[in-house]
């Protein structure tokens, strides 16, 4: 099974379509958004008892289940402040996030991530559609494929630096690229409500609430990103990103991804099997599946 495929069926397990015309909007915006200086490509080129012998074997079992759910409803390692969720995030080394719609069950966007490599490698659509980007700052090249058709610049050495600050450390994964950049009206808490924990189970789940202003108070927006966190390695497995207007009392699902940590080898057999080797991609790149599509 490829690298691609072990990552694909990770996500196909979680039970999550995706719609042809967003493919090149969103590509499109990737592009200008590193224009910018965020992290997308640009064109050319996101966890007491009982004492009797006879009650012991169960007491024992009984502090062993407690044991066990008290460790998996802790709060994640650094989790209880958002500096500290960034700290821990920015530490990753090889990382893959799923963005989907509300809905879909295919993602409209995969960005694959190595530090250690450090290459990026986008793909939206599905199929015959689907279009890619890699960002190589070891190669300093930024490649482009779409139907086919790929094309090659070189980087300059502004664009790398700016590339390499724009990595870490939130990977295009949390709302906001660093934890300085998080508004002062923002609230960062857990939530406990055992509906929305029994989602992902295994995981804390935090929420980060924030208002952005509009021209007048009734036209301020209410943002919410929900963050599920792994309780043994305390990283996102899910998040979700939800909006409500002032007059709103319910927040409405915009769009959530699912992350997972491919290991380097993983990545650079995706890179190599879409691009060709390092110094050597310019052949014709190889297909790669999308889940429960072109399988």
């Amino acid at each position: 099974m490829s690298p691609a495929d072990n990552i694909e069926r990770r996500i196909e397990q979680l039970h999550l379509s995706t719609r042809t015309e967003t493919d090149k909007r969103i590509l499109d915006d990737a592009f200008v958004a590193l224009r910018k200086g965020i992290q997308m490509p640009r064109p050319g080129l996101w966890r007491l008892i009982a004492s009797s012998r006879m009650t012991r074997p169960i007491a024992a079992a009984a502090v062993i289940l407690i044991a066990v759910a008290l460790f998996l409803s802790m709060p994640a390692r650094n989790a209880d402040t958002v500096d500290g969720f960034y700290s821990t995030l920015g530490a990753v080394r090889n990382i893959c996030v799923s963005t989907f719609q509300p809905g879909q069950t295919s993602p409209e966007q995969q960005v694959w991530t190595s530090q250690d490599l450090k290459v990026r490698l986008f793909k939206t659509g599905i199929g015959d559609q689907a279009q890619f980007a890699l960002l190589d700052i070891g190669e300093k090249v930024q490649m482009t494929m779409i139907l086919s058709t790929v094309e090659t610049e070189q980087l300059t050495e502004q664009e790398l630096r700016d590339l390499e600050k724009s990595v870490t450390p939130s990977f295009g994964l949390a709302p906001f690229f660093d934890a300085k950049d998080v508004p002062r009206n923002a609230r960062w808490h857990r939530v406990h409500d055992q509906a929305i924990v029994a989602i992902l189970p295994g995981c804390a789940v935090y929420d980060l609430t924030w208002v952005l202003p509009g021209m007048t108070a009734q036209e301020a927006s209410h943002k919410k990103w929900r963050v599920f966190l792994d309780a043994e390695t305390h990283l996102p497995r899910k998040t979700e990103l939800y909006v409500r207007s002032e007059s709103d009392t319910e927040y409405k699902l915009e769009s959530f991804a699912v992350v997972t940590y491919p290991s380097e080898i993983e990545i650079r057999e995706l890179v190599a099997n879409t691009f060709g080797q390092p110094g050597s991609r310019t052949s014709e790149p190889v297909h790669i599946g999308t889940p429960g599509i072109d399988r």
